[in-house]
């Protein structure tokens, strides 16, 4: 026996889980300002664990993104300077546009002259669209979950009003 209670609960939760994806579009967008500082700074506390006892992980990824993506430290190459390891000028070899360039001093033509955030935060802006466009997908999906089970609730409900009320005149005819 279907319960019409539980469709009207399955909408709510729905309804509850759409407001909450409205609240975090707009607090990203609100906040965007701020969430670029914390990376930013995130970032830059990165540089200083490179190479560092126990972040093997830092180094990894610090060497994967400047060579994906052809950059060097957060805002430019002058960033691995702020790092003990580096402070004579020298930059890690991910930075090198030729090979075993950034023993100090670096020849600013042969390494990455771009920041990694700004062409991290370039790349996500511009699949920002996509980004936005399967979001709004997923809320429309969601909201015809929500009008469906609306409709089932109150079609149970309907058919349970007709079927006692069919019932009654059949027995009463008799």
């Amino acid at each position: 026996q279907e319960k019409k209670w539980l469709y009207y609960t399955y909408t709510t939760l729905l309804v509850i889980v759409i407001i909450a994806q409205i609240g975090a579009a707009i607090a990203a967008f609100v906040l965007k300002g701020d969430l670029k500082t914390e990376i930013t700074k995130n970032m830059q506390n990165g540089l200083k664990n490179y190479d560092g006892e126990g972040f093997g992980g830092v180094t990894l990824t610090w060497n994967l993104v400047q060579k994906d993506l052809e950059c060097c430290g957060v805002d430019n190459y002058t960033d691995w300077m702020k790092v003990t390891e580096f402070s004579d000028g020298g930059v890690p070899d991910s930075c090198c546009i030729v090979k075993g360039c950034g023993i100090a001093p670096v020849d600013p033509a042969k390494v990455f002259s771009g920041g990694c955030f700004t062409l991290f935060s370039d790349d996500f802006a511009s699949h920002l669209i996509i980004i936005g466009a399967v979001a709004a997908g997923i809320a429309l999906g969601e909201m015809i979950a929500i009008a469906l089970a609306c409709c089932l609730g109150k079609r149970i409900g309907r058919g349970r009003a007709e079927f006692m009320y069919t019932r009654q005149m059949t027995i009463d005819d008799v």
